[in-house]
């Protein structure tokens, strides 16, 4: 039985979530006659590469994931099975509560144990929260002066040099195994082979995950120049914002795949852009970010196998 803090903290947090989404729907509902004559104008062919810019990116993406996952788990898998073990979990991930990919991927990949796919999932995650902010502060850091920009990628690229080294991690793994939680002893042992990962290898992670958000980035600045009287830089700064705005709601535990919370942040971010622009952009980002999973999942479903 949960203690009653735990409960009336659910309760917040469930209202807090469903305060964010009514704000983004009465968002929408207010600027929705400006949206129906800006979408009247919106370029077709823009958003479709968009989309496809986003599929990409999201492939990209896993490879970096199989790259993690063949370094840390003693099973293999061919890469169209762990393709579709992947891109399941992230379809399951707008559902209320992100641990059902997981457990997807423990039951159907039955080679790996459910500690070595939960290790290389965090390991995953921390990753790509990672160089998601990265970028974010890359080009936000640009929209004030250029050496903002320098000093954010000066700043990400020494702390991905310096913080995933054998002695930091090696701290930190021994610090979590003293806790008193066995799991954490296992996931210890899951994530161990990355720590002593060598210098080839994080090249090889870095390399996925860059090539992926430059695709992304091209991505967004197609958004710009589908929308009305936004340019392919005004695209690229919406991602920027986009990302703080996912992080956020990413984080928020207690709302499935952050909806609302991540709108919410979005718009307050990004006032400076038109009212109409940013709401559509973040409808039309919720959107193009769900069908790119659809797509991704629906493209790998053929290679489930059972044993």
């Amino acid at each position: 039985m949960q203690p009653p803090w735990r409960r009336r903290l659910r309760v917040w947090f469930t209202l807090l979530a469903i305060l964010a989404l009514a704000w983004t729907v009465r968002l929408l509902w207010n600027a929705w006659p400006e949206l129906v004559v800006s979408f009247s104008k919106l370029q077709a062919g823009w958003l479709w590469l968009t989309l496809a810019g986003t599929v990409a990116g999201g492939y990209l993406n896993f490879e970096a994931f199989h790259a993690l996952f063949e370094r840390s788990c003693h099973s293999r898998y061919d890469r169209l099975r762990l393709a579709h073990l992947h891109f399941t979990a992230q379809l399951m991930k707008h559902l209320p509560g992100r641990i059902w990919g997981v457990a997807y991927q423990s039951t159907t990949g039955d080679r790996a144990t459910a500690a070595e796919w939960v290790g290389v999932t965090v390991a995953y995650m921390v990753l790509t929260t990672g160089f998601a902010l990265w970028v974010a502060a890359i080009v936000l850091g640009y929209m004030f002066a250029w050496w903002w920009s320098v000093l954010a990628l000066v700043t990400g690229g020494s702390a991905y040099l310096l913080i995933w080294r054998a002695r930091p991690l090696a701290v930190l793994l021994g610090v979590s195994q003293k806790l008193p939680f066995h799991v954490f002893t296992r996931l210890g042992d899951a994530v161990r082979p990355l720590i002593a990962a060598d210098p080839r290898f994080k090249l090889q992670v870095w390399g996925w995950f860059t090539a992926g958000w430059l695709v992304y980035l091209l991505a967004w600045a197609g958004y710009g120049l589908a929308w009305p009287d936004l340019t392919a830089a005004d695209g690229i700064w919406l991602c920027a914002i986009y990302t703080v705005a996912w992080f956020v709601g990413y984080v928020s535990l207690f709302s499935p795949s952050g909806m609302g919370v991540r709108e919410l942040v979005f718009v307050l971010l990004a006032h400076r852009f038109p009212p109409d622009a940013v709401a559509g952009m973040a409808l039309l980002a919720r959107v193009v970010l769900l069908v790119a999973d659809v797509v991704l999942g629906v493209a790998f479903a053929p290679f489930r196998r059972v044993r």
